[in-house]
């Protein structure tokens, strides 16, 4: 009776720490997406350019993260493991942020998104690895 208490425990746990990894990681998207759009280019006009210019940028501090969308779906502890791995990089990132003026809002909220996202990836995988184990 212990052993199914556990294996669904660990299962629990999984769902939840999977859940938190997902809201977190499309709040970084958005952050990511926002605070480019809320400090554009200096050197382009207004007008279509601009958001394009934007947009294109949004999109290159955003394509790491995009890879992972396959394996989020697919809710692969593998694919958890290797993002907690990379947003390091965007936690490097954001403490770079937090000191430069004007950004440092935008600093502050992709720090806390980056720690709670490498925390939950870390928990998702280590619980989801003990549910498929039958643990």
């Amino acid at each position: 009776m212990t052993d199914t208490h556990t294996t669904t425990n660990f299962a629990g746990k999984a769902k939840l720490a999977f859940k938190v990894l997902v809201g977190s990681y499309i709040g970084l998207l958005l952050t990511l997406l926002l605070s480019t759009l809320a400090n554009p280019p200096q050197d382009v006009e207004p007008g279509p350019m601009l958001w394009l210019a934007g947009l294109g940028i949004a999109l290159f501090k955003c394509l790491p993260l995009l890879l992972f969308v396959p394996g989020l779906i697919a809710r692969s502890h593998k694919t958890a493991s290797w993002m907690a791995y990379m947003i390091q990089l965007y936690f490097v990132l954001a403490v770079m942020l937090v000191f430069t003026p004007g950004s440092s809002g935008w600093g502050w909220l992709m720090t806390a998104l980056t720690l709670v996202i490498f925390i939950s990836a870390m928990m998702f995988t280590r619980w989801q690895k003990r549910a498929d184990a039958g643990l």
